[in-house]
């Protein structure tokens, strides 16, 4: 008997190790399933941007002559069409993964079921050949004081309840490896219909390659056009950039000179003279530059919608080799009449047309100041306090169908890269 309780005690650490298979395996599936939620948010997300984009496109596209923001809109689709590829390659690894996962829980379930039968057929051998009566309490009485006879009258109880939770436990294990057989079936069919997309939308990336070959090509042979156009906006920038300056130096000497009466009407205070490249703030405008401050990394974008088209500096022009272009800011191409708002609270102290980049409004926030240009209409005017997200005007839309903001942030005379302020999309 006493191997009988060997093999009781055998059967019950098997039946332990696979509790322990079974919960070592359901963590591993819930974390795969928050990685796929977060793959199908960025996944959506994408989805979002791409469906903006193609909005861009369309507007571009309703004239059928090649241009720059053509261009560069395709260049987006193309960035957002790989990155969309890119999600669905890691959700079918994902998917990969949980498929040998399921293959794997699967065959020790297998495995372990067969383990199972073997040791309940063990013991209901053993019960078999001490089941009749006589057996029984032969080795009841056989026990050599009132203490062992308890304890082997448990240990019967205990063997008949194993032998029960043995019988229940296959029955457990072979409903589990039939739902385990049942997701690997629903896991095949996900992994083809998330191949069928990655096919649907690397056949698309190639189309949009290819229209974006036929502009360049189409660009290429428009040289001279671009070179002219090129200059115009050079001078275009540099006109900018000198209204913008000379809105600076205004304010620095408003500051100064009002800084300057305050100091004569108070004549027990000894002040040193302010520097005469910085804005010499009172209280309210030194709270308004610091909070502003406060928002480099976190500032709203100025246009609800559209991409950055022009990056901030120098950099190569899209399709003129040894041809340089330089932005004092960003361009933001997004839909024509989209309305551009206020970043942050601020006074208007500018609002002029500029031949070239149409309406024009700059405002001041402490010692820092921002530009809107590129606009069909103003809906402020100079002097005016504004807010943050309150209404400046409309983008404007020009003779090649795009749509453009230029968008500048300085800090008296030294330009900022606006992308280090704005909030990623």
């Amino acid at each position: 008997m006493n191997l009988h309780i060997k093999q009781h005690q055998a059967a019950l650490k098997f039946v332990s190790g696979l509790l322990l298979v079974l919960l070592y395996f359901v963590p591993n599936l819930s974390t795969a399933q928050d990685k796929k939620k977060k793959l199908e948010a960025a996944k959506r997300e994408n989805l979002q941007k791409i469906q903006e984009i193609n909005k861009i496109i369309e507007k571009t596209e309703q004239k059928k002559e090649a241009s720059v923001g053509k261009l560069n809109a395709l260049g987006e689709r193309i960035d957002k069409q790989a990155k969309q590829i890119d999600i669905i390659s890691e959700n079918q690894q994902l998917l990969q993964n949980e498929a040998e996962e399921l293959k794997k829980a699967t065959g020790e379930l297998s495995g372990n079921l067969e383990k199972l039968r073997a040791e309940y057929a063990k013991m209901v051998f053993t019960a078999a050949k001490t089941s009749n009566k006589v057996n029984k309490l032969s080795f009841l009485f056989s026990s050599t004081n009132f203490n062992q006879l308890i304890r082997r009258y448990k240990y019967l109880q205990q063997y008949s309840a194993a032998r029960e939770k043995q019988a229940l436990l296959i029955q457990q294990v072979r409903s589990e490896l039939l739902t385990e057989q049942v997701k690997i079936l629903q896991k095949k069919q996900e992994q083809d219909a998330v191949l069928r997309e990655k096919i649907t939308e690397t056949q698309n990336l190639q189309v949009l390659k290819g229209k974006q070959t036929e502009v360049v090509t189409e660009l290429s042979q428009k040289e001279k056009q671009l070179r002219a156009q090129l200059e115009a906006n050079k001078k275009v920038v540099e006109r900018l950039e000198t209204m913008i300056a000379k809105i600076v130096e205004r304010e620095i000497k408003r500051s100064q000179e009002r800084e300057l009466l305050a100091n004569k009407r108070n004549q027990s205070t000894k002040k040193a003279p302010s520097n005469r490249q910085a804005i010499a703030m009172n209280v309210e405008e030194t709270r308004l530059a610091s909070s502003f401050s406060a928002l480099r990394g976190r500032m709203p974008w100025p246009v609800n919608s559209g991409f950055i088209s022009s990056r901030f500096g120098v950099h190569n022009h899209p399709v003129l080799r040894g041809v340089r272009t330089n932005n004092n800011g960003i361009d933001i191409q997004t839909s024509a009449g989209n309305d551009v708002s206020v970043v942050y609270d601020g006074i208007v102290q500018s609002v002029v047309s500029i031949p070239g980049t149409y309406m024009v409004v700059a405002i001041q926030h402490g010692d820092y100041f921002t530009i809107y240009s590129k606009l069909s209409n103003v809906a402020v005017r100079n002097g005016q306090r504004v807010q943050s997200g309150q209404k400046v005007g409309e983008v404007a839309s020009d003779t090649d169908g795009t749509s453009e903001l230029n968008f500048q942030v300085w800090k008296t005379f030294d330009k900022q890269n606006p992308e280090n302020w704005l909030r990623q999309k």
